[in-house]
């Protein structure tokens, strides 16, 4: 069973490297080791210093590469969907390399990703998956996209196709306009699945670890606590913080004073704010991290004589248990008041949100015949605590 590692954090804290490095380090000790990158700007090419293209390329012995090309991936993946919505804007008299264009829309390269990373991991091709992701927000997006195509298959798909069975006669007499045909629908159930066991793989803590990379700075640091409380929310484990480009002790320089100050008092906050999960550092080199010696050296210096394809932390993001018949689920939300946190339950369904940012749980069935009795926040943890509806209650 292959391990998953995803890196994420703030454009330009040095994801890729990072990835990069740690790529390089597996590979050294033996794993056969994957990278693979969703980030649009693709600069996986810069950190190795060589070409690589949409399918994984060995780059040395163990250690293979690839890059996302989105067109390549749609080609591949999404065949029946983009081949319907091409002759929808045929039938609307588009031009053929416009309706080419635009039926590629967006969110198309972030989920191809995500089978990419699946067929990886099913075919158990590579002993480790690194996956450099694009920045924070992107990262999010994608990650809670099986949550939201979850219920889409749950709660709208069969209607939709049902109905289309219904109307189809009566739209051929008054219109030819093209609509999906059943192999669409296939195809499109066939996506929701593998991105629904996509969720679990992902979400298995014992398989898949988020590393976030930050530098110790006011806003960077900001944004990594923010990822942290939406990736509790979404039940991924994050295993470690990377701290990047510390600024090394023996420069004495006056010029750096203030920035050794500054990191000095970002350290403690990072140590207090993520004391939960380990945290590594790598120093600021004296040259930009490109080509094979530079990023062994940064993986040395980040790991030192740990293996990095290890689990540093094993932190259930949820768990649910039953105390003198009453069960409670607990849910890790670091970083956030209760003012911030919303609440909501409709039958077997309950949505958590915070800020932008919501999740739909599908509850068990021995909780869905529950109504919500109250909920906390305290020590990071929500508590939310199930009772049973009151004889001829409503849920």
């Amino acid at each position: 069973m292959a391990r998953i590692i995803l890196y994420t954090g703030k454009g330009g804290v040095g994801k890729t490297t990072t990835a990069a490095a740690t790529a390089l380090q597996a590979a050294k000790r033996g794993y056969k080791a994957l990278v693979i990158s969703t980030d649009p700007a693709h600069s996986l090419r810069d950190s190795f210093d060589q070409e690589i293209g949409p399918e994984p390329k060995r780059l040395m012995k163990n250690l293979y590469a690839q890059e996302i090309d989105v067109f390549y991936s749609v080609d591949k993946y999404w065949g029946k969907l983009t081949g319907y919505i091409q002759s929808l804007f045929n039938w609307m008299k588009v031009d053929d390399i416009l309706a080419e264009e635009f039926s590629i829309f967006p969110g198309m390269e972030e989920v191809s990703c995500f089978l990419w990373v699946y067929s990886h991991y099913t075919e158990d091709d590579y002993d480790v998956i690194i996956v450099d992701s694009a920045p924070t927000g992107e990262t999010l997006r994608l990650l809670s996209l099986p949550d939201v195509a979850r219920w889409w298959i749950v709660k709208v798909f069969p209607i939709e196709r049902k109905l289309l069975k219904v109307v189809r006669p009566a739209v051929k007499v008054v219109s030819d306009m093209p609509l999906p045909e059943e192999e669409t629908y296939v195809a499109i159930e066939d996506l929701f699945d593998k991105l629904n066991s996509i969720h679990k793989i992902f979400s298995n803590s014992d398989v898949t670890s988020i590393r976030l990379v930050t530098n110790l700075e006011k806003m960077v640091i900001k944004e990594t606590q923010r990822a942290y409380t939406y990736l509790s929310l979404y039940g991924y484990n994050v295993d470690s913080v990377i701290v990047n480009r510390t600024m090394p002790t023996h420069i004495d320089h006056p010029f750096f004073k203030e920035w050794r100050k500054s990191q000095a008092e970002y350290r403690k906050e990072v140590e207090h704010l993520f004391s939960s999960v380990p945290i590594f550092e790598a120093p600021l080199h004296q040259s930009e991290v490109m080509g094979t010696e530079a990023l062994l050296e940064f993986g040395e210096s980040l790991f030192g004589s740990k293996d990095p394809v290890s689990i540093f932390s094993n932190i259930k993001p949820y768990e649910i248990v039953k105390d003198k018949g009453v069960y409670t689920l607990t849910l890790k939300l670091p970083f956030v008041s209760k003012e911030e946190v919303k609440l909501h339950q409709v039958a077997d369904e309950l949505t958590i949100q915070i800020e932008n940012q919501r999740r739909n749980i599908f509850l068990p069935g021995f909780l869905a015949k529950l109504n919500v009795e109250k909920a906390s926040l305290e020590g990071g943890e929500l508590r939310v605590t199930f009772e049973k509806p009151a004889r001829g209650g409503k849920k």
